[in-house]
């Protein structure tokens, strides 16, 4: 599969899956890294890849602050090749499907295939490059089930619509969720006090926060307040040109903030009831419930807000904080 001296491949074999490991050693030529790169395409999806690639890159390495060419093509390399193994071991085989019927369980055994995983990769990429999110993955489906323990089912509020997605377009949409969540944090996009849907902070860290923030203030002689607030249909009332503006405003790429402006409208709806199926309806308002890019859309959304609050209770000498997760918040203050 990968013939090269300072390559080795390890493979093993789990529950009747078989999984992969590699070990690199890369010469001062970064002889094996060029290897890897000329043979992507027979590489197969990795569990772990380590070693010593011989690169100082500023990516991992604070005290260079040079991106060299081998480094950047390493990481070229692994990000691919991780990606959508983080991305599909999420996705439960059990799930329903969407409106092009393919489950996750048959996906799953396609994009086993390296040639198909490349392909829809590039799918991926090409998508943002391009501008464009194709009107297949536009098209859904709100399947409306009643809630349970309901006293009665004579008003809208007792149901629940479920939406479902294309599985291909809602794989696509988890990878550059993924990328888009990396370079939020990585750049302080998001407001530290962001605490849901963003990877590694959860309601744990939300409670360890709070808790911290009143112990600390009791040792102080302190007093703390909260009011608890929820932002009503957070996810339907977003505004499409202000999300633009401030994805343009907070430094992403323009191919990416015009990916977002065609993502965003043209979606259509068909709602079904038991065997009742609706034709298509347009739902050209705020991000599409379901989609594993709502989450993080909504998160920069408000980021803003939050960063604002944070200087203007600074410059009034407030002792007032704020803590965001998703459409739910605190405000705190301390006196």
């Amino acid at each position: 599969m990968v013939d090269h001296h300072n390559i080795l491949l390890l493979s093993f074999f789990n529950r009747g899956e078989c999984h992969f490991l590699m070990n690199v050693y890369s010469d001062n030529r970064y002889s094996a890294v060029k290897f890897m790169l000329d043979q992507i395409i027979d590489i197969p999806n990795l569990l772990y890849m380590g070693g010593d690639f011989n690169i100082r890159d500023a990516e991992w390495d604070p005290s260079i602050s040079s991106h060299p060419a081998a480094g950047q093509a390493l990481v070229d390399l692994a990000d691919p090749l991780l990606e959508m193994s983080v991305a599909l071991k999420a996705c439960s085989n059990v799930s329903a499907p969407g409106p092009d019927h393919i489950t996750w369980r048959y996906l799953k055994s396609i994009l086993a295939d390296d040639i198909c995983a490349f392909g829809i990769l590039s799918l991926a990429n090409s998508c943002i490059t391009l501008r464009h999110w194709p009107r297949h993955f536009k098209e859904l489906v709100s399947v409306i089930i009643p809630k349970p323990g309901k006293p009665a089912y004579d008003t809208p509020k007792a149901f629940q619509p479920i939406v479902l997605l294309n599985t291909l377009g809602k794989l696509i949409e988890k990878m550059i969720a993924r990328r888009l969540q990396f370079d939020a944090v990585k750049h302080s996009v998001l407001h530290p006090n962001q605490l849901g849907s963003i990877s590694q902070r959860s309601t744990e860290d939300a409670g360890l926060f709070l808790t911290h923030l009143v112990c600390s203030g009791w040792a102080k002689g302190l007093k703390t307040s909260v009011i608890a607030f929820d932002i009503v249909q957070f996810f339907p009332s977003l505004n499409h040109s202000m999300l633009t503006a401030i994805l343009q405003h907070s430094g992403f790429a323009d191919c990416l903030v015009d990916f977002f402006s065609d993502y965003l409208v043209g979606r259509s709806t068909q709602y079904a009831w038991n065997s009742f199926l609706s034709h298509a309806c347009d739902v050209d308002v705020g991000v599409g419930q379901g989609s594993a890019l709502s989450p993080i859309l909504s998160a920069l959304y408000i980021a803003p807000l939050l960063h604002l609050f944070e200087r203007r209770a600074q410059a009034l000498n407030l002792d007032t904080s704020t803590l965001s997760y998703v459409d739910d918040g605190l405000l705190v203050s301390q006196g």
